[in-house]
């Protein structure tokens, strides 16, 4: 029992954040121009070097793949999910604790991976240049597969975000792979900006400005790795990456290519998962129809006003809820409550009608349903999915077959709802990679 215990204690840890409010970034400008070195100075984050090669030399370092590649491992992540608060466990290390696991943590993740936090030049949707954050999970290992770019799902705190957190994602370099992870806009260092939810093209431009600014980082430190990219995403993170999967392919082909591609429950029908949160009264994922109006309204610069949407109770709160991002997503849920009608005024619901009929063309402006995928993509989603609706994997494929694709691969099952689907999705691709 007490084995288990600490067990379950270790895999919470390995999904948690690490880092305080507090992020020592490294700023990938600086090595635009830089040729390999052998001892780059400045490239871990201080907190990372401090007792390094102590620790490396107290690991065994097939502890990680003992953990992580087995089945175990995956069935006692399953079995965690008793809450349902699958976004909570995976980023909020709030049950940490050195004395119960925090050590055996450090050495089963930190001796096969670096987790270095960056930042970077991109741009906002309207095209002023803003620094942007993210991490960069780095084997040790100098010659590594492939990079993967990993597009995170919807997240409400800060301490959410990828340059603050120990992301499930993160686990793909304890088997050689480079893995980016772009904050988005309003997340890590531009957190005081509302984060364009679901706007597909500042997210894609935010995945791309990493991988083109970690490049020289990673030739700098001399990894030594294949050109070819895999591209992974779950839930938000999953309509991310189909949409920069279309755009590395459609624009960037002769700088780029893709490998593989996995994308798991996305929104990819961004109207039709409109039409049907608005036709049903209540909602296992309250936050994001508000996140959605705020998102729309600042990625397509609709200048719409937040009181014309939010009921009172919503409007006194989403400042403190949702703006702050201080809340993590349980949290900002459990307040609102599910009742759409509490928190939405009734015009939400005709979205012929202004002001909705302006938000509902920039959510028709911002599906990932018609287009023609190049190379091969894995498409997963639970037929059980209470956050995400089905629906959104079925009309992709419906555009698909009317193609004649055949490098689409489909995984549609019952596998419980959104969150518990999310760790199968993970543990799927794990295994594959």
């Amino acid at each position: 029992m007490q084995n288990e215990k600490k067990y379950n204690v270790l895999i919470a840890l390995l999904l948690s954040v690490l880092t305080a409010s507090a992020v020592d970034y490294v700023d990938l400008d600086a090595y635009k121009d830089q040729q390999c070195i052998k001892s780059p100075s400045g490239t871990i984050a201080s907190w990372l070097e401090d007792g390094w090669n102590s620790l490396v030399s107290s690991v065994n370092e097939t502890v990680y793949t003992d953990n992580i590649s087995t089945d175990r491992f995956w069935n006692t992540l399953h079995s965690s999910l008793e809450d349902g608060t699958f976004y909570n466990r995976v980023a909020g290390m709030q049950f940490a604790d050195l004395e119960t696991g925090s050590d055996l943590f450090l050495k089963t993740v930190y001796s096969a991976i670096y987790e270095i936090p960056v930042k970077y030049k991109s741009s906002l949707p309207n095209g002023d240049t803003i620094t942007l954050s993210g991490k960069i999970f780095l084997p040790k290992n100098k010659r590594v597969k492939n990079i993967i770019i990993a597009n995170h799902y919807t997240i409400c705190s800060n301490q959410e975000a990828p340059g603050h957190a120990s992301c499930i994602e993160g686990i793909f370099a304890t088997k050689d792979y480079i893995v980016l992870m772009p904050d988005y806009i309003g997340y890590g260092i531009s957190q005081s900006i509302t984060h364009p939810y679901l706007h597909l093209e500042s997210t894609v431009t935010s995945a791309i400005d990493l991988l083109k600014a970690a490049l020289p980082y990673l030739q700098s430190n001399c990894y030594i790795f294949s050109k070819s990219l895999i591209l992974i995403g779950y839930s938000q993170g999953a309509a991310a990456t189909l949409a920069l999967q279309n755009e590395l392919e459609k624009n960037y082909s002769n700088a780029y290519s893709i490998q593989q591609v996995y994308a798991g429950a996305g929104p990819y029908d961004l109207a039709a998962t409109f039409d049907f949160y608005t036709s049903n009264p209540f909602t296992d994922i309250p936050c994001s129809l508000p996140m959605l109006i705020m998102g729309m309204n600042m990625g397509e610069d609709l200048h719409l006003r937040m009181e014309d949407f939010f009921q009172p109770i919503l409007l006194k709160a989403y400042p403190r809820l949702i703006e702050s991002k201080t809340k993590m997503m349980n949290e900002v849920n459990a307040e609102l409550g599910n009742d759409i009608k509490k928190l939405l005024k009734p015009v939400i619901f005709h979205k012929d009608s202004y002001p909705t009929s302006v938000l509902y063309k920039a959510v028709q402006n911002n599906c990932i349903v018609q287009w023609t995928p190049q190379n091969p993509l894995y498409l997963f989603h639970s037929t059980e999915d209470n956050m995400v609706p089905f629906l959104n994997s079925l009309h992709v494929k419906e555009a698909f077959d009317s193609q004649q694709l055949e490098n689409v691969q489909y995984d549609f099952a019952p596998y419980g709802n959104h969150m518990n689907a999310a760790v199968t999705f993970f543990e799927k691709v794990y295994k594959s990679l």
